[in-house]
């Protein structure tokens, strides 16, 4: 006993530092790296400046639900305690998310991991440059990781279930609140507890229960967006509009393209003056049109829509930090002419390093998804599963987010919500590689 109780005050020790150090770096970034909202990040300051001037959820004038309200909400209502609604009282806002976020990603990577890989992974996810850098930018990346975070955490504890469910759902509808495509987590969930349990039983009624409390509290938005636009919009009327721009004749990037620039039929133009509007306008009314234009064209096209899938893969996962520079800096980017060459050395540097991180956290993400992806789908039809659960909700959750950008739309800064889960697999790689692993990669917690 005595023997353990220098052990365990170095290891608060190091978590202490490693968390003063990653928080000193995000106040470090907001206060001196010039970055102004634009883009998404301007109309979601726009709708939470709104909401904090008690004009509703509204943009320009009129009720939105074009993305999902929970960032922006939080953003409004965090702005009428401070009694401001300057940019930086929104960054301010994020570093306390974004710490709060560290504290939960040290909670578990000490469920994952023996104490020395725990603090060596914790010291990762606090310099990681795209969790520092993102603290300056007001959208939906680090609030959403933080109730990614919390999700993953309460999925790793052991109490009761009836707890456990009522957390999971909760959780789990603020998230997609905050991101629409986390309404399909449930899915992942499923798949998860049904690999650990392999009870039918015991598998539908978590999945009832997270899906009914998640759907509770989804649905009071889900009614004002009826109410308002006499259309179902469950959470944002986006997902047919990203899906249409991303997937048809004209779009070779994997990513946003102009929608001026595709040429499209006169029938197709026509549907949208039925609706009232014009092509490429994307009311709620529009929803529908733009999905079905989307799928007709994917089922018609296989062969284009995988290859389209591949970059976006590409563009999310093996891009580099682009993202770091276009959002995060772009006041500081704007000026780059008048830098020093010590200045533009030191920027050269930082994105060097950044993009190589990157490239090794994907590389090992990879690695470790396709090794026990093969596992998860062998346990999925035997008796017996022959992976453990925590490296399923891993892997899962690496592919769910993956199979959502490679039918969406790819970006670098797409992958944020995924980097703790990329960090978590190299970190598991490496202790795999170390030990020779044989097989299949699992996490070795000592008590």
């Amino acid at each position: 006993m005595d023997k353990k109780l220098p052990l365990e005050k170095k290891y608060l020790i190091s978590f202490l530092v490693i968390t003063a150090i990653g928080s000193l770096l995000r106040y470090y970034w907001i206060i001196n790296i010039p970055n102004i909202p634009e883009s998404d990040f301007e109309g979601y300051h726009i709708i939470a400046t709104n909401i904090f001037n008690n004009l509703g959820f509204t943009q320009w004038g009129n009720p939105v639900a074009f993305q999902g309200m929970g960032y922006p909400l939080i953003l409004g209502l965090f702005f009428k305690l401070a009694g401001n609604a300057e940019v930086l009282t929104g960054k301010y806002l994020n570093l306390l998310f974004s710490i709060s976020t560290m504290v939960v990603l040290f909670f578990i990577f000490n469920k994952l991991f023996v104490k020395k890989t725990a603090i060596a992974a914790y010291l990762i996810v606090a310099l990681l440059p795209n969790y520092i850098a993102y603290n300056s930018v007001l959208g939906t990346e680090i609030l959403f990781t933080f109730f990614v975070a919390l999700t993953i955490l309460v999925q790793f504890s052991e109490f009761d279930n009836r707890l456990r469910y009522l957390l999971l759902g909760i959780l789990i509808a603020f998230a997609a609140l905050t991101k629409p495509y986390f309404i399909a987590y449930p899915a992942v969930f499923a798949i998860a507890e049904w690999v650990r349990s392999k009870s039918v039983k015991q598998t539908v009624i978590a999945v009832l229960a997270v899906s009914l409390i998640m759907t509770v509290i989804i649905a009071p938005w889900t009614y004002r967006n009826w109410r308002i636009f006499n259309e179902f919009v469950p959470i944002s009327y986006n997902s047919g509009y990203v899906l249409y721009i991303n997937n048809n004749d004209f779009n070779y990037i994997g990513g946003w393209m102009d929608p001026n620039n595709f040429k499209v039929s006169e029938e197709f133009k026509a549907k949208f003056v039925e609706k009232g509007t014009i092509f490429p306008e994307h009311p709620a009314s529009t929803e529908k049109l733009y999905k079905d234009e989307a799928t007709k064209w994917i089922f018609a096209n296989p062969i284009e829509f995988l290859k389209l899938g591949a970059i976006r893969i590409g563009n999310t996962f093996f891009n580099g930090a682009q993202d770091i520079e276009k959002w995060t800096m772009n006041e500081f980017i704007k000026n780059k002419e008048h830098l020093s060459a010590h200045s533009l050395r030191k920027l050269l540097f930082f994105r060097a390093i950044t993009d190589i991180i990157i490239y090794v956290l994907s590389s090992f993400g990879l690695l470790y998804t396709i090794i026990n992806l093969k596992h998860i789908v062998i346990s999925i039809f035997q008796k017996r599963s022959t992976i453990g659960y925590r490296e399923t909700v891993v892997a899962l959750n690496i592919t769910f987010i993956a199979a959502i950008y490679f039918v969406t739309e790819g970006q670098p800064r797409y992958n944020f919500p995924s980097l703790f889960f990329l960090v978590i697999a190299t970190v598991a790689c490496i202790e795999a590689i170390v030990r020779n692993f044989n097989g299949s990669i699992n996490f070795k917690k000592t008590t």
